[in-house]
């Protein structure tokens, strides 16, 4: 159910980059201005996933089922936005409303699966990834024949019902919490993410975010098939598709090998790989086949990074309170890091979608260079 609530995170998320290049042309605003609404979309909700620790003592229950419903309100909010400061502010309330999903659910499932987190982390992002597979194709044929508005409105129904699933079917056992009060929670987690091997791991997430598939691949994609090849919707539906079904099968292959054979190996491969994906997909054209070909390997491979990155850097934070310690990781990381939206956003308006490209690349690499400075940190493999 925690998956679940992933993925009704996701189809939020996975409608929005589709309408993006609709709306833009709609309200008459730049990629620039596209790309400064999701950072400060993307900084205010990374950092109100810091504050976890203010509302651990309530239900993962409650917390995730709200998150949902106010969602879908908000996505509905946005497709009847009647100009861009209304469609920005639903983004943003979306963002602040959304926040607990990773804190939350990364809490519950780490403690639950002690000796797998990388295995339980990576399901818990191919949930996310699969609400991103069931978007693309079906909100293609629905903008192509309802327009982007009525879309938004109509992905806002299923989110909102499946809040409510997850409101009744999320288990009381799922709930238990160690941490007591948010004030000792707080310097637990001071200590914790001030090591050496913790803070590498945040400053990486940090940079990585640059080229990460659930921040800037999901918006940047879409707009590069739709406005810099311009294909037809239902050809970026399909493709955007082939991205979100190879981001399935990558983190669940590399979490099962990272508790194996060692969850830094497998952060250093992914970025390693996931650059070159990048830079492949970028150039190869408009050739439909080797789009498809070198979309599934930067589903494969650049959507691997974030399970992985968050085990490795749960190792690092052992015996800290982990509801309020991820909340402080992804405040850092994806907070931080939702800057990267806006340089690009910038950089695709002054020089193209290549360089783009690029520097996602390169975030990538220079990533897995802070990993090898830091060194190794333990981890027990099974």
């Amino acid at each position: 159910m925690v998956t679940f609530s992933h993925a009704l995170n996701h189809v939020y998320t996975a409608v929005l980059p589709l309408a993006y290049p609709l709306a833009i042309s709609t309200f008459h605003v730049s990629y620039t201005a596209l790309g400064v609404v999701l950072a400060v979309v993307g900084v205010v909700g990374g950092l109100l996933q810091g504050a976890a620790f203010l509302y651990q003592r309530l239900a993962p229950r409650v917390v995730l089922a709200a998150q949902n419903l106010l969602l879908a309100g908000t996505l509905a909010l946005g497709g009847a936005a009647p100009s861009f400061p209304v469609f920005g502010a639903a983004r943003l309330v979306g963002g602040i409303v959304g926040s607990p999903q990773h804190p939350v659910g990364n809490a519950v499932l780490t403690r639950s699966f002690p000796e797998r987190r990388s295995a339980a982390l990576s399901w818990h992002t191919t949930g996310g990834n699969i609400g991103t597979l069931v978007v693309p194709l079906l909100a293609a044929l629905a903008i192509a024949r309802l327009g982007w508005r009525s879309t938004l409105e109509l992905f806002a129904i299923p989110i909102a019902v499946g809040g409510l699933l997850v409101a009744v079917r999320l288990r009381p056992a799922a709930e238990s919490a160690p941490e007591r009060t948010p004030r000792a929670a707080t310097l637990g987690v001071r200590q914790a993410v001030l090591r050496r091997p913790a803070l590498a791991v945040m400053v990486a997430g940090t940079i990585a975010a640059g080229g990460r598939g659930l921040g800037v691949i999901n918006v940047y994609v879409p707009a590069y098939l739709r406005t810099g090849l311009h294909l037809p919707e239902l050809t970026v539906g399909v493709l955007f598709t082939v991205v979100s079904a190879a981001a399935i099968a990558g983190p669940i292959a590399a979490g099962y090998l990272a508790d194996r054979k060692g969850r830094r190996r497998m952060v250093l491969l992914s970025y390693v790989t996931g650059a070159a994906a990048l830079v492949l997909f970028s150039l190869v054209g408009h050739s439909v086949p080797l789009l498809a070909l070198t979309a599934a390997l930067v589903g494969i491979f650049a959507y691997a990074e974030s399970p992985l990155l968050q085990a490795l850097f749960s190792d690092a934070i052992q015996g800290a309170p982990q509801q309020a310690a991820f909340g402080a990781y992804f405040a850092v990381s994806y907070g931080a890091g939702s800057a990267w939206v806006a340089v690009l956003g910038a950089l695709i308006d002054r020089a193209g979608f290549g360089p783009a490209f690029w520097v996602m690349a390169v975030s990538f690499l220079a990533a897995g260079g802070v990993l090898l400075l830091a060194g190794g940190t333990r981890q027990r493999t099974t």
